[in-house]
């Protein structure tokens, strides 16, 4: 969706609150108007340092902020690509890129590979950081762009005008080990079919999402929860979800299908109810794609309604 789209929504429901993310040991409710604010310090930032028409490589998880940034850098022409870190090792990339987006500078200084893909771009890191030796000074946080951001409004919309936006609807996932291409307008007709299963979830209950893989639904699922005012998190990894269930308590849990799989598993390593490893607060879990013949009986145990998606 267009960003103009985005901040509609988000004026729509002002201080309504939006998400909640977890800052250090405390949670930090986000409203629809921070986001708000944030896409205006993140547009004034990527204006002051030129950052239209670029080649953007997206490794981040499906956090609401990466969605932010991502949406916003496509509105400034940039071209996005999206991959996750397991498959891009995986896979020949002969991709050039001017900007990578990832979670943290740990995972990359942590690994030679992702070293060699960063090398000479420009990184933006959704997680904060301390500056080192080891950090060129092509990186920088995103509360570091919020910051800059806030400073450069003014200077930001004269230059704004001068601009010459290339922009272009369509982006690109690797998807097992493939290059896919998908327009604007496909995820807006993929949005309207599976649209209901987010409108029916009730305002007051609150949803969680652990959606690690790179596909359609990975770039539709933030906006899926601001459209239908649903109060939500993201997580980053299976342990950090089952670090912090019991204190979220969701009703609902979206999942790519993957991790949904690797949670089922522990359960039966450890023989133990899918409630008992997750919270028994979840009564919905919403995944894409789950593969036919999957053993599911420990959800139906539960009581769990299971809803898969599909192009």
């Amino acid at each position: 969706m267009k960003i103009e789209e985005i901040k509609s929504i988000l004026k729509l429901n002002g201080p309504r609150l939006a998400y909640q993310s977890l800052d250090g040991m405390n949670w930090k409710q986000i409203t629809f108007n921070d986001i708000k604010t944030n896409i205006d310090y993140i547009n004034s930032y990527l204006i002051k340092k030129d950052l239209v028409n670029k080649n953007v490589l997206s490794l981040s998880s499906n956090c609401i902020e990466s969605y932010i940034l991502e949406s916003l850098l496509m509105d400034l022409g940039s071209k996005l690509s999206f991959a996750s870190q397991n498959i891009l090792l995986d896979v020949q990339f002969n991709m050039e890129f001017d900007i990578v987006i990832v979670d943290s500078l740990e995972e990359i200084l942590d690994n030679h590979i992702l070293k060699n893909v960063v090398k000479d771009k420009i990184v933006i890191s959704i997680a904060n950081f301390k500056k080192s030796k080891e950090i060129s000074d092509l990186c920088i946080s995103l509360q570091n762009i919020y910051k800059i951001g806030l400073l450069s409004r003014k200077d930001s919309k004269e230059r704004e005008k001068e601009l010459s936006i290339n922009f272009i609807d369509k982006f690109s996932i690797i998807e097992s080990n493939k290059l896919k291409f998908y327009s604007l307008n496909d995820m807006k007709n993929f949005m309207k079919r599976n649209e209901f299963h987010f409108n029916s979830i009730n305002e007051n209950e609150f949803s969680t999402s652990l959606y690690l893989k790179k596909d359609l639904f990975s770039k539709s699922l933030n906006l899926f929860f601001l459209k239908n005012k649903n109060k939500f998190t993201n997580n980053k990894s299976v342990k950090s979800l089952l670090i912090n269930i019991n204190e979220i308590m969701p009703i609902n849990l979206i999942i790519d299908s993957d991790s949904l799989r690797e949670i089922i598993k522990l359960c039966y390593v450890n023989k133990v109810k899918f409630s008992e490893l997750t919270g028994s607060k979840i009564k919905k879990i919403i995944t894409y794609n789950m593969a036919a013949g999957e053993n599911l009986e420990m959800l139906k145990n539960d009581k769990i309604d299971l809803v898969n998606l599909n192009n």
